[in-house]
């Protein structure tokens, strides 16, 4: 009877050991689970492609979002069934559990919106580091203008989708990306008009500028060919805007006789470089250029476009249109 009363007040203490240690072991694991008192009111966090598991977990330590980096990886492989971490960023603001952060970061919920960003056709890259800094105040809009100068006429404009935290140098592979995208599937056309790639910008951006329909652009296309062909300057008003950030209205005799590259009235041939950043419509306009008989243009007040085969003629509708 004594054995029977020793083994069963053993086998109660041994109970009650494991119960504390099971009991000191939740509770371990609940307060290392839960998020720390610091979390970051919002911390956005970067995961690059192929990253290991275990500096993501020091990096969300080191940045208060989780108090125990192999709670985080054990939760991380029991939410994934692997060690892998889909890269991304990810947005924390408010306080979330260990094993939220790891179901999100085992799934990709990232957290963070995207922000709809629309370039015009016709921007320049300024005019584009104004447009994201509109929408994502914190874009460091200097360093984009910095950068993206050199590509002017090769970031093309349509509507994108960034995250907040977006960098210069992002937005400007994402746009010359979309640009070499759509010269690749114009590539054959491109080439069968026997121009150079460069020469095709520079005279889009100029042609965008001009027109607005596609009729108008192919006429004036035509027509600013022509020139270069017979050793005539251009004599169009956009450059001006570029580099003097004035429109035809405000161009003086003075502004015409300024030594430039870009005074297509003293030069001949295209300015050095595109003048803002051309769509696809005016680059395959600018390809397809509308043979005339015409050889001066001019746009009135109300955007219609009048032609002249003749400076007689263009002089006749300056004095009836504008």
């Amino acid at each position: 009877m004594k054995f029977i009363t020793y083994l069963k007040n053993h086998l109660r203490q041994t109970i009650s050991v494991i119960l504390v240690i099971t009991a000191i072991f939740l509770l371990t694991t609940i307060y290392y689970s839960i998020a720390p008192n610091n979390f970051p009111k919002r911390e956005i966090l970067v995961i690059k492609q192929g990253v290991y598991l275990a500096d993501v977990a020091n990096i969300l330590k080191e940045k208060n979002i989780i108090k125990s980096t192999i709670l985080f990886k054990v939760y991380l492989m029991l939410s994934s069934g692997h060690r892998q971490v889909v890269s991304g960023n990810y947005l924390f603001d408010k306080p979330q559990s260990s094993l939220k952060v790891a179901s999100r970061i085992a799934t990709g919920a990232q957290g963070l919106p995207k922000i709809k960003i629309t370039i015009f056709e016709g921007m320049t890259t300024k005019d584009i580091g104004v447009a994201i800094k509109k929408n994502i105040p914190n874009f460091d809009i200097n360093t984009f203008n910095l950068l993206a100068k050199q590509y002017e006429g090769y970031l093309f404009p349509d509507t994108y989708f960034f995250y907040e935290n977006v960098t210069p140098d992002e937005v400007i592979n994402v746009l010359r990306n979309t640009f070499n995208q759509k010269i690749k599937s114009n590539l054959l056309l491109l080439q069968t008009f026997g121009k150079s790639i460069k020469d095709v910008v520079i005279m889009a951006s100029i042609v965008e500028k001009e027109a607005t329909s596609s009729i108008d652009r192919r006429i004036i296309s035509g027509i600013l060919w022509k020139r270069i062909d017979m050793g005539m300057p251009l004599q169009v008003d956009p450059p001006f805007y570029y580099f003097l950030n004035k429109d035809s209205s405000q161009i003086t005799l003075k502004d015409l006789a300024i030594d430039s590259p870009y005074n297509t009235y003293k030069n001949k041939g295209l300015p050095p470089t595109p003048i803002d950043n051309p769509g696809i419509d005016a680059i395959l306009d600018t390809i397809n250029p509308t043979k005339t008989k015409y050889l001066f243009y001019l746009s009135d007040k109300k955007g219609n476009m009048h032609y002249s085969p003749n400076y007689e003629g263009h002089l006749v509708n300056k004095k009836k249109y504008l």
